[in-house]
């Protein structure tokens, strides 16, 4: 009898020891899993450039990213257009950078290195959408070794010993022509060979990056490459084969990558360069908005 009303006592005590931890043990749990904290969001449909046309040309552009910065910590890359969270309270630096694919590779992101960084200060409230248009320019300092829109009536490509093709200069109510006037290629079973190269020969640096930048439509694949003069002669350096397309694209090409730049060059020449594929009896190869520049 004894033992049982020792039993009971236990029991009872152990019901009042569990009933008076119970908010301690509540509270110990919202100290290990506190609540998560509501994000504020950023939308980006893309960026837009600015550019000089008598000093920088067109600003057609290609840029397929935002790169994104909150208060100078690098927060991810995402295509445009999108809207990802952001965790945070209050006024913050919000930074974009445009993106590329460098060479026209997918596989290939990058912060465009050419252009300015778009700053912002944004003041980000939970579940709030803030929306964001980056303007973005040519940084300062950048030079253009050649540029080639087509418009003025005269060209800076002249064609090479082996080209047969013509390069002429469309009409502006050509339906092909891109923004005014733009270069076409017109390759057939007699003029097969295209190759054209720059008029004058230009200097580009070891320490920096330089690109070139096209804009083009083809039924025919072409190739960009460059002509190296050193002490030893001229070499012809193949840098990116650009496939047919049916609407305008626009390629970033970094020469730097593609084994472009030599480290005994004297100057060089950008060219483009195709040949009549078996089989066909034509081709069209439309140009626009070339530049060089580092």
């Amino acid at each position: 009898m004894n033992v049982r009303i020792l039993n009971l006592n236990f029991y009872l005590s152990l019901k009042l020891i569990v009933f008076l931890a119970a908010p301690v043990l509540l509270n110990s749990c919202d100290v290990i899993n506190p609540a998560e904290p509501v994000p504020a969001y950023i939308k980006l449909d893309s960026s837009s450039f600015e550019t000089s046309y008598v000093d920088e040309g067109s600003n057609l552009n290609s840029f397929v990213d935002g790169w994104i910065y909150v208060d100078g910590n690098y927060l991810g890359t995402y295509e445009y257009p999108f809207t990802i969270p952001v965790i945070g309270e209050g006024q913050h630096k919000i930074s974009v950078r445009a993106g590329i694919l460098k060479n026209g590779i997918s596989g290939s992101r990058a912060a465009y290195p050419k252009t300015s960084t778009f700053d912002t200060i944004v003041n980000l409230q939970p579940n709030q959408i803030n929306i964001i248009n980056p303007t973005v320019k040519y940084l300062d300092g950048i030079v253009f070794a050649q540029m080639e829109d087509f418009d003025d009536g005269s060209l800076t490509l002249v064609p090479t010993g082996t080209n047969s093709a013509t390069l002429n200069i469309t009409s502006a109510n050509d339906p092909n022509a891109l923004e005014g006037n733009s270069g076409h290629v017109v390759m057939d079973i007699t003029h097969p060979d295209f190759e054209f190269a720059s008029a004058n020969a230009f200097y580009l640096p070891i320490s920096t990056e330089s690109y070139v930048e096209l804009n083009y439509k083809c039924t025919q694949e072409f190739s960009l490459g460059v002509f190296v003069t050193t002490i030893s002669g001229v070499v012809q350096s193949s840098v990116l084969n650009l496939r047919p397309t049916s609407t305008w694209k626009k390629v970033y090409v970094n020469l730097n990558e593609g084994e472009a730049i030599f480290n005994n060059a004297i100057e060089y020449k950008i060219y483009l360069k195709s040949r009549l594929t078996q089989g066909s009896s034509s081709a069209d190869i439309y140009l626009d908005n070339l530049k060089v520049l580092y």
